[in-house]
């Protein structure tokens, strides 16, 4: 059903096309009149199938026959009665449909209703191999148990009872006539609670302990529930029992368990535990490495001594790159030269590292190498090519590329791009994107650049980029950074004496210009915005705000983002690389960092000294989603401020 929004919108165009209709020819007041009468009509359609009246339905569907969107009611109209619908008739159905993303959405509705109805034939005809999704596999082995095929249901249940978590209630059919063929043993009852303790699931090892039978698997689980709840006790642990692999698989997740709780305590038993269950070389160093990485920034010498000798001989590379980090934290560029030499040579080669290289050598004396390998990296499109540049004192230079929209390359796609461009002009968003979704996950390369190109000239910001990252046509600036709602990002910025480029440069990284976006932890809109944020700001600057939904709207995020962003920019003197840090991960964090700094870096050594993947690159890319569009916009400056640059970090 068309949202209350919506009915408005349609009521005021309606009436808008009524008043303006002696304006216009004839012709063109018919079509504009036609196209109206069949989005109120689609709309009756969704309510009539609300109702789930079929007969109402092919009643009004001849009325819509052109209108683009129908489609969508005829998948809902087919999802009615759909438990009576042969295996044939759903797979005719999905492949008349399969340009329309519903098509890949049938299979499991239809496997849910067979097997409400218990139509365990219908749901073998249909599902010749095991579906994706927990839910459906356990319809799947069902299906074969109610079919006399016990062999396949069984090995079945037991893959999908083999869970570190909880399993789909589904299942529950098919793990009792497991369970009653005498299958579930204590052994695979231990078996997966090993794999809840490694999941750190503690309630379902607790469930798990009460459906033993013998004493001995009983005795074992409690040791196991016990030493999951007290880590500290690892060591006894591990001499206590056996070294075999029930044990040590306990001693590892136990240890590992310390470790988050106390990185200090975990190294001082380490060499006994490891002794005492006779762990391989291998894990050996996986769990020194575990350790290691919790002690970075430890303030013991002899923890700092012995953590980067357990570093000196791994090979896991994240953990060399948090240790080159660690190097560059405290401006000890000869210790930078060792770590980043035990990189492998892709790590190396980097761009990141090689710029890296060049400043270690231009502060160890050997200036003439490190700028010679700083001016090799110049000149591409990256933050450390940019940053190269700056150290040598070049100017910032990148290549980029330009596409000319061939219609003819997407002319294929005609009736899909209707499609898209009227759920755009009825506001259905969500039903766009997944539309736009499913095209480019079914052209070629090249037929994506040139939907992003279309998305471009069509002024659909957000697909335009989505496109252009699919098709990684990289170099291809205008295409990846649309210039969209500048009158709000210039509103709101000479309101409250912000750059509009970084209000642009910040909503292009947070949401890639994507009005309607939702992150996972309910961040909303443009700016992505979580609603505490926005009712504290709100607040704080006395804004009109009437609640979440509103972030939706792109002036009022934008309003209440900008109000944000200059609260940050004024706590932190107006420095840019401190505000994007703590608006990706917060002040407090930004507090911590500085601390550990200590005013003793420059600004890229500060970025690059970011223990977060996600907020390093965040700052890095919105500067240079600042520089991509001066350049676009033809606006002149800096990529570091003078303050910015000259600041002790």
């Amino acid at each position: 059903m068309f949202s209350r929004i919506l009915k408005s919108k349609l009521t005021a165009l309606t009436a808008a096309i009524v008043s303006s209709i002696s304006m216009v020819p004839d012709g063109l007041a018919s079509v504009v009149s036609e196209l109206e009468m069949q989005r109120i009509n689609y709309e009756k359609a969704q309510d009539i199938l609300d109702k789930k009246d079929l007969k109402a339905y092919q009643a009004i569907r001849p009325s819509i026959t052109a209108y683009p969107l129908t489609p969508y009611v005829d998948y809902r109209a087919f999802l009615v009665g759909l438990d009576k619908k042969s295996p044939d008739e759903v797979r005719a159905f999905i492949a008349e449909n399969k340009a329309f993303p519903f098509s890949n959405r049938i299979s499991a509705p239809y496997l849910s209703a067979l097997s409400k109805n218990k139509d365990w034939e219908g749901v073998l005809e249909y599902q010749i191999q095991e579906p994706v999704g927990e839910k459906y596999q356990c319809i799947y082995y069902r299906a074969h148990y109610e079919r006399e095929q016990h062999e396949i249901a069984f090995n079945g249940a037991k893959q999908l009872w083999l869970s570190g978590n909880g399993v789909d209630d589904q299942c529950d059919p098919l793990f009792n006539y497991w369970d009653k063929a005498g299958l579930r043993t204590d052994e695979l009852i231990l078996e997966r609670m090993l794999l809840a303790f490694e999941n750190r699931n503690g309630k379902l090892m607790s469930y798990l302990t009460k459906q033993l039978d013998s004493e001995e698997s009983i005795a074992q689980a409690k040791a196991m529930k016990a030493i999951y709840r007290k880590p500290e006790g690892v060591l006894t642990f591990a001499k206590k029992y056996p070294a075999n692999d029930f044990y040590r698989s306990q001693t590892e997740f136990a240890f590992e368990k310390l470790a988050r709780k106390s990185s200090k305590e975990a190294q001082s038993v380490f060499n006994d535990v490891m002794k005492a269950q006779k762990f391989p070389e291998k894990k050996q160093q996986e769990l020194a490495d575990y350790v290691s990485f919790r002690l970075i920034n430890t303030d013991s010498d002899a923890l700092a001594v012995w953590r980067d000798d357990v570093i000196s001989t791994t090979s896991r590379q994240t953990l060399l790159e948090r240790r080159a980090r660690l190097a560059i934290q405290h401006a000890d560029w000869s210790g930078l030269v060792k770590w980043v030499s035990k990189l492998d040579e892709s790590h190396q080669a980097s761009l990141r590292w090689q710029y890296w290289l060049g400043r270690a050598e231009v502060e160890t004396g050997k200036v003439t190498q490190g700028k010679q390998r700083l001016m090799a990296i110049t000149g591409q499109r990256n933050f450390y090519s940019v940053a190269a540049a700056k150290e040598i004192k070049q100017s910032i230079n990148y290549s980029t590329s330009t596409l000319k929209l061939e219609r003819e390359k997407v002319a294929p796609y005609k009736e899909t791009l209707v499609r898209i461009s009227e759920l755009i002009d009825v506001d259905k968003i969500a039903a766009a994107k997944s539309e736009w979704r499913w095209l480019l996950s079914n052209v070629t390369k090249e037929e994506k650049a040139m939907l992003a190109a279309y998305a471009a000239q069509k002024g659909w910001n957000h697909l335009s980029v989505t496109a252009s990252i699919s098709a990684k046509i990289w170099d291809n600036i205008t295409l990846r950074f649309p210039v969209a709602h500048k009158w709000w990002f210039n509103f709101y910025a000479e309101k409250n004496d912000l750059d509009p480029i970084t209000l642009m440069s910040l909503a292009r990284q947070e949401s890639a210009l994507d009005a309607d976006a939702n992150s996972p932890v309910g961040a909303r809109g443009i700016m992505q915005i979580m609603p505490a944020t926005a009712k504290y700001t709100a607040k704080k600057y006395k804004l009109a705000y009437q609640g979440r939904d509103e972030l939706y709207e792109v002036g009022k995020n934008i309003e209440i983002g900008s109000h944000y962003l200059d609260g940050l920019l004024n706590q932190y003197d107006n420095n840019r690389i401190f505000a994007l840090a703590a608006y990706n991960a917060g002040p407090n964090r930004v507090k911590l960092w500085r601390k550990r700094t200590d005013g003793k870096l420059d600004a890229y050594a500060f970025i690059e000294a970011i223990p977060f993947k996600e907020t390093r690159g965040y700052v890095q890319n919105i500067l240079m989603f600042e520089t991509y569009y001066r350049d676009i916009l033809g606006v002149d400056g800096a990529f570091l401020n003078e303050h910015e640059v000259h600041h002790n970090y």
